[in-house]
């Protein structure tokens, strides 16, 4: 520094006998040689062309201190580039060319570079607004933060003893007004013991809530055993060895049934859960229904599961007698995995699947027979399905059996009438011939849910032949003979 100052000197030196001679009346232009030689002498001798920037440009910051300083204020306080710039210089440069660049960026700039102190807070500002940066941009739109909360919580489980007109409870979000329980927090509420007439009422802030069933016996002799009016989801699940019954009953709104939610359902759990839809449906919801696990067996005045939105089927043991359909959507069906049958009801234009959108079958294995059926949409279905359709209406209890060669792929029947039976399964393969067979008896074997599993089918009528041409696309339509 005390070089630099000296050049300095010797620089404003000159400059000031250049100006001199100047006012003596002598012409400071290219003509005079001796003026501008002294100048040009006194510059050599104290520095380079290169050291002569640095150092003009350092006079112009000095005496510009008061207003580089409030510029630099400015720039601390925006966390801008130049700290950016001022880390490269460090890190490339020695301290002769940082002087220059900085002084070719305060001459941009307005001389905000030369104050190294600033520039440092600058930096640190700029570190501290980046950080702050970076953790408003982790934050997903859309109340992320909130679905980040709630997976990584724990919640606790509350519980919920059940006691033929009255219960008993222990936790929090519950209240109980006679025989009706009702679920004002999101949680885990663990369920058990019976309720002869009463109902499961849940409304939250659109909250999840999970109701674990431990050998719960639920009935609502005047409407839905278990009503969700406002969740984020609700899902009911149940303990392993358990079983679990949901009943409804009297004269309720049409739409309702033994289960009903504003919201999306998820059905799951290791246990058994029987749902009796005595006077409309078994499930009904306004959003969408989701099987996960479980044994679920529903029989129902109407449909089994109803949804306005979507039904899911991704796992578990499902089993819907419907009176009228045994599941109906006015969006899509998708079956990923998990074991369905499917018995559609008497009402001749009611069947076993119904949906508005596509029927989408990915895996799992699946039984439907009635009276109509929705067909898999062919574009998207990746499992090989296959549907038979009948000319006339075949008799209740009637059995259809589909062998591939000595092999069975399945027998099964319906309590009622049927004209469709659609099927999808490991047994059913891509280029296979099949035939079919209907009428006729099984010997041995057992019958779970009206599908047969082992035995041996007899007599009958011949249905057909499926060549395997026909059962080269994953979903095949066979009219049988």
């Amino acid at each position: 520094m005390k070089q630099h100052r000296k050049r300095l000197i010797a620089v404003l030196t000159a400059m000031l006998l250049a100006g001199a001679l100047a006012g003596c009346g002598q012409e400071s232009s290219t003509g005079n040689v001796n003026a501008n030689s002294s100048a040009d002498s006194a510059v050599q001798e104290s520095r380079s062309d290169e050291e002569s920037a640095a150092e003009d440009s350092e006079a112009e910051s000095s005496n510009n201190q008061t207003e580089s300083k409030a510029e630099n204020s400015d720039s601390k306080a925006s966390g801008g580039t130049e700290s950016k710039a001022s880390e490269e210089s460090k890190a490339g440069k020695d301290e002769s060319s940082k002087a220059s660049d900085e002084s070719s960026k305060n001459d941009n700039q307005g001389g905000n570079g030369g104050n190294t102190q600033s520039s440092s807070k600058a930096d640190s500002s700029s570190k501290a607004d980046a950080s702050s940066s970076k953790a408003e941009s982790s934050t997903p739109s859309g109340g992320g933060s909130e679905s980040s909360e709630e997976s990584s919580e724990i919640k606790p489980t509350y519980h919920i003893v059940l006691n033929g007109s009255s219960a008993k409870y222990s936790g929090e979000g519950i209240s109980i007004s006679g025989s009706k329980i009702t679920i004002t927090k999101g949680g885990n509420f663990e369920i058990t013991g019976t309720l002869d007439n009463g109902q499961i009422y849940i409304e939250t802030d659109k909250k999840k809530v999970k109701l674990i069933l431990n050998n719960a016996n639920i009935t609502n002799k005047a409407g839905s055993a278990i009503w969700c009016q406002a969740a984020k989801k609700v899902t009911i699940e149940t303990l392993a060895g358990t079983t679990n019954s949901i009943t409804d009953g009297g004269t309720h709104d049409e739409d309702k049934g033994a289960i009903f939610s504003e919201d999306t359902v998820v059905l799951a759990g290791e246990g058994v859960l029987n749902i009796n839809g005595v006077y409309a449906h078994g499930v009904q919801s306004d959003d969408d229904i989701i099987v996960n696990s479980g044994t679920v067996n529903i029989k129902s005045t109407k449909s089994c599961l109803h949804s306005n939105d979507g039904i899911e089927i991704n796992g578990g043991n499902l089993f819907c007698d419907g009176g009228t359909n045994g599941i109906k959507t006015d969006g899509y069906v998708t079956i990923t995995g998990g074991s369905s049958v499917f018995l559609g009801g008497v009402r001749e234009e009611k069947g076993a699947m119904y949906c508005d959108g596509p029927l989408t079958v990915t895996g799992g294995n699946f039984w439907a027979i009635g009276n109509t059926c929705t067909m898999p949409d062919a574009s998207v279905t990746t499992a090989n399905v296959l549907a038979l359709t009948f000319a006339t209406a075949q008799s209740p209890e009637s059995i259809v059996n589909v062998m591939r060669g000595s092999a069975t792929v399945f027998t099964m029947t319906s309590p009622r009438g049927y004209k469709y039976v659609l099927y999808s399964g490991p047994g059913l393969l891509s280029g296979a011939e099949y035939k079919v067979s209907y009428g006729g008896t099984v010997s041995g074997g057992t019958e779970t849910n009206y599908v047969w599993s082992g035995g041996t089918y007899s007599g009958g009528s011949d249905g057909g032949t499926i060549s395997a041409d026909e059962t080269k696309e994953k979903v095949t339509v066979y009219a049988v003979k």
